[in-house]
């Protein structure tokens, strides 16, 4: 009898902290008109660090903790840029289009102990019209330790981060 009771408080428990991790991470889509993008359509690509929090330092104190942090910081930006792509599976293109009419900014909010990046993303046309905004995307659950250095876990993060957007454009490409 003390066993079933256990199980099911156990189960109980189990649902709420799932329920707890979907809330916690929720994104927030809104999709205005994907439908003007044609498949395999270049979309320009900018990253916005300037705001972001890492690690609970600003950029400028970070770069002092981590002195390579602006030597690699560009190959963050190549590696959440191919986290797109992988997910896209071509059939749209992320990347430096400067002749695009399209453009993917990525506001990074925060990147946190173990580099997990936390950001908002909106595509616009060259007008400013908003086609496609998510709010919240960060690269999934964190492990509570992950070796490496700060820049290396950083690097990690930006690909997998980069992957889950990749899936939400995709999934709200094809919906449309």
């Amino acid at each position: 009898m003390k066993y079933k009771q256990f199980n099911k408080r156990f189960l109980l428990f189990l649902a709420c902290s799932c329920l707890f991790v979907l809330f916690a991470t929720a994104q927030e889509v809104t999709v205005n008109n994907l439908a003007v993008l044609k498949p395999g359509s270049n979309i320009s690509f900018e990253i916005d660090f300037s705001k972001c929090s890492i690690m609970g330092m600003n950029e400028n104190d970070f770069s002092k903790y981590e002195r390579d942090w602006f030597k690699d910081k560009p190959v963050i930006i190549v590696k959440f840029q191919k986290g797109i792509n992988s997910k896209l599976d071509g059939i749209l293109n992320v990347g430096s289009f400067a002749s695009s009419p399209y453009i993917l900014k990525v506001t990074v909010k925060s990147i946190s102990e173990v580099g997990n990046l936390f950001c908002d993303a909106v595509m616009t046309d060259k007008s400013g019209k908003v086609l496609f905004r998510v709010k919240n995307v960060n690269g999934g659950n964190e492990p509570p330790f992950l070796p490496g250095t700060k820049l290396a876990k950083i690097k990690i993060w930006a690909n997998l981060t980069g992957r889950a957007l990749g899936s939400i454009l995709k999934s709200e490409y094809l919906d449309q």
